[in-house]
C-alpha cells in the first residue's frame, strides 16, 4: 500500500505518507509554553504512528498571538520545554514539525490591549475589530521573528518547521488582494504581494539552514470575492518551490469563511455560546449559507492539487476530508499528492494510521461535526467532542 511506503522530505525520511495537520491545541501556559497536556497529546499522536506531526501554530511574536493559550515560539524558554516533547515522539518512531504563524488581523482584539497588526486597515468581521497597517520597519522585525522562531525549532530538536501561509493570517493576509491593499513595496500587484512570503522563506532558510527541512501551508484559494485564487496562487507555489521550499500543504479560507478549510458540520450552539442574539443569529445565518455552498466531501481540496501538481517538482501535501484508506490511496495513486494529511480525525482517533496499516479500520470514525473547532475558539482544549452516533456530514 503506497500510503504506507517511506517518502523524503528535504532530507528528512518519514515512515509513511501519513501526516497530522496542524491545529491550535489551547494547551499552553500563559507564557506559550507547552504543558503536561500538550506532551500527553503528542504522545498519544506518536504512539499512532503517522509518518509525521505538525503542532499547532506558534506565534513568532507576541503581537501576532490569537489565542490566550496558544503555543510560542518567540522566546528562547521554548527551547529545552519543547524536547522532551519532540523527544517522545521520536521514540515512537514518528517525526515532528512546528508550524509558526503570525496571527495578523485575525487576532482576538481582547489581548491585553495590543494593537492588531495587518498589511491594511480591512475589518475582522469575526471578533468586528479593525486592524492597523503595519509600517515597513514592522514588516521587516516580523520578518527576522520568523526566522528567530525557526532557528529555536532546529534548536528544541524538532525535524522541521512549516510556515503558515494559508487561512488569513498575517502572510495569508499579504497575499490575498482582498486584504491587502497597500500601494508599497510589499503590495500592490502578484508580485510585491508574494514578497512577504518570499522574505520570510528565505530568513527562515538562512537560520536553519539547507539541511533542515523548511515547508510551507498556503491558501490556493480564499474562496471569498476578491480574495486569492489559483491564477495567483500557482505560480507562487512554484516559485517557492524553485527557491528551496521542501513541501507544500495546500488549503483554503479565511476565519470569515471557515467552512471552506473545515467542511462539515457548523457547530452553532458552541460557537454562539455567550453572545447576545443579534450576533446569534449573524454567525448561524453566515454558517449555514457556508455549509450549504461548500458541503463536507472526501478530499475536498484534492481537484486543485490534481491541477498544481505537474508543475510542482517538491511534495504537495493533500489536506482536506481525508477520510478512508481508499481516498488517500486514491489521492496518491492518481498523482495528484505525495503525502496525505489529516486533523480532526486524528483528534478523535490518534491511532487510527496504525488501524489502517494493521487492516482494523478503513475509514476515521470523525463525522465532521467540527465540535472540536468550536470549542477551541471558545476557549476549550482540542478534544473530540463528538457524539456517539455515527452520522455522516
Amino acid at each position: 500500500m503506497e500510503l504506507f511506503e517511506k517518502v523524503n522530505i528535504g532530507g528528512l525520511s518519514l515512515a509513511n505518507r501519513l501526516v497530522k495537520s496542524a491545529t491550535l491545541e489551547n494547551t499552553a501556559t500563559s507564557d506559550g509554553l507547552p504543558t503536561r497536556q500538550t506532551a500527553h497529546f503528542y504522545k498519544r499522536l506518536a504512539r499512532g504512528e503517522p509518518g509525521l506531526i505538525i503542532t499547532g501554530y506558534a506565534y513568532v511574536h507576541p503581537s501576532g498571538r490569537s489565542y490566550p493559550f496558544q503555543h510560542g515560539a518567540d522566546s528562547d524558554a521554548m527551547i529545552e520545554c519543547w524536547r522532551p516533547v519532540v523527544d517522545t515522539v521520536h521514540e515512537h518512531g514518528s517525526r515532528i514539525a512546528l508550524q509558526i504563524v503570525h496571527g495578523g488581523r485575525q487576532c482576538r482584539p481582547d489581548r491585553n490591549g495590543q494593537t492588531l497588526l495587518a498589511p491594511s486597515r480591512i475589518p475582522n468581521l469575526v471578533y468586528f475589530s479593525l486592524p492597523r497597517k503595519m509600517t515597513s520597519d514592522e514588516i521587516t522585525r516580523t520578518i527576522r521573528d520568523f526566522g528567530e522562531a525557526a532557528g529555536r525549532a532546529r534548536e528544541a530538536g524538532f525535524d522541521a518547521v512549516q510556515i503558515h501561509a494559508a487561512h488569513g493570517y498575517l502572510i495569508s493576509g499579504f497575499l490575498s488582494p482582498l486584504t491587502n491593499r497597500r500601494r508599497d513595496e510589499w503590495g500592490g500587484d502578484p508580485e510585491r504581494r508574494s514578497r512577504f512570503l518570499t522574505e520570510v522563506f528565505r530568513t527562515v532558510r538562512s537560520a536553519v539552514g539547507d539541511d533542515f527541512p523548511v515547508m510551507a501551508k498556503m491558501n490556493i484559494h480564499d474562496f471569498v470575492p476578491f480574495g486569492l485564487t489559483p491564477a495567483r496562487s500557482f505560480p507562487l507555489a512554484c516559485r517557492l518551490a524553485r527557491l528551496g521550499l521542501d513541501a507544500l500543504e495546500i488549503s483554503g479560507g479565511l476565519l470569515e469563511n471557515p467552512l471552506a478549510m473545515s467542511r462539515g458540520g457548523a457547530p452553532s450552539a458552541i460557537i454562539n455560546r455567550g453572545k447576545r442574539l443579534p450576533v446569534r443569529a449573524y454567525f448561524s445565518s453566515c454558517l449555514a449559507f457556508m455549509r450549504f455552498f461548500q458541503p463536507f466531501r472526501e478530499n475536498y481540496f484534492q481537484e486543485y492539487a490534481a491541477r498544481l501538481k505537474p508543475d510542482l517538482p517538491i511534495p504537495l501535501i493533500l489536506v482536506g476530508g481525508v477520510r478512508s484508506v481508499h481516498g488517500a490511496e486514491q489521492a496518491l495513486l492518481s498523482g495528484a499528492a505525495d503525502l496525505v494529511s489529516m486533523a480532526r480525525p486524528l483528534v478523535r482517533e490518534p491511532d487510527l494510521p496504525k488501524k489502517w496499516r494493521e487492516g482494523a479500520a478503513d475509514r476515521a470514525s470523525c463525522t465532521s461535526c467540527n465540535r472540536c473547532l468550536g470549542e477551541i475558539e471558545q476557549g476549550g482544549r482540542l478534544a473530540c467532542y463528538q457524539k456517539t452516533d455515527s452520522r455522516r456530514p
